[in-house]
């Protein structure tokens, strides 16, 4: 289960008591959420815009985690074990959120205890796909990393407005080794490049390279 996939498989009442209780909240590009380390006990919802999840080395070396795209759902750490926060969230894009506390959540399980099962299990599949993605991150080579991450991005769309520098951070490479695949792919007829742009144009293609490293 991925970030964006949550709300689709909540029950509806999950879904009401998250609803009647979310807080609306808005950045803008640039802005922080919080900073790696800041004490927060709520769970978000991304609803518009472009995030990136981020952690740093104690000599200060960025290290880019993730992008969350709209419908992306995090920090649901906080429901069960509020605390310092693991990475640094910051808006790539103007961003609409939603976030519920880990109080509002408690007291919306006092009256229907079996949501805490549901959750449970939402924690759970999301713990084995957090798993996936770091195994992936180390073992899967530099271009089937670029296929994943260029695929997630689009979400079933054909377009990324993110620079290739940016996209180097994302997929853990060079911004030479980025230019270099994304030359190729665009060669090949796969991808059309413009200047802070990507355009997916053979979405079969992306999905073979990256499935035949992982396979």
């Amino acid at each position: 289960m991925d970030q964006a996939t949550f709300f689709l498989e909540a029950s509806h009442e999950l879904r009401r008591l998250f609803d009647q209780t979310f807080v609306p909240q808005r950045l803008k590009a640039g802005e922080t959420l919080f900073e790696q380390e800041d004490f927060d006990d709520r769970l978000y919802v991304l609803d518009e815009g472009l995030l990136e999840v981020s952690v740093y080395s104690s000599s200060g070396r960025k290290l880019s985690l993730n992008l969350l795209r709209a419908g992306s759902v995090f920090g649901e750490i906080a429901m069960f074990d509020p605390g310092p926060r693991t990475a640094r969230i910051a808006a790539v894009e103007d961003c609409k959120l939603r976030s519920i506390s880990q109080s509002a959540v408690i007291a919306g399980i006092e009256t229907a205890p079996h949501l805490a099962a549901e959750l449970l299990s939402f924690a759970g599949k999301r713990m084995r796909w957090l798993s996936q993605q770091v195994e992936h991150q180390v073992f899967l080579p530099p271009a089937a990393r670029l296929a994943a991450k260029v695929l997630y991005l689009a979400g079933g769309g054909n377009e990324i407005t993110m620079s290739q520098a940016q996209l180097a951070d994302y997929v853990g490479v060079t911004r030479e080794v980025v230019s270099k695949t994304l030359a190729e792919w665009q060669r090949e007829g796969f991808v059309a490049l413009s200047r802070g742009r990507l355009q997916v144009l053979d979405e079969h293609a992306l999905e073979n390279i990256k499935n035949s490293e992982i396979d």
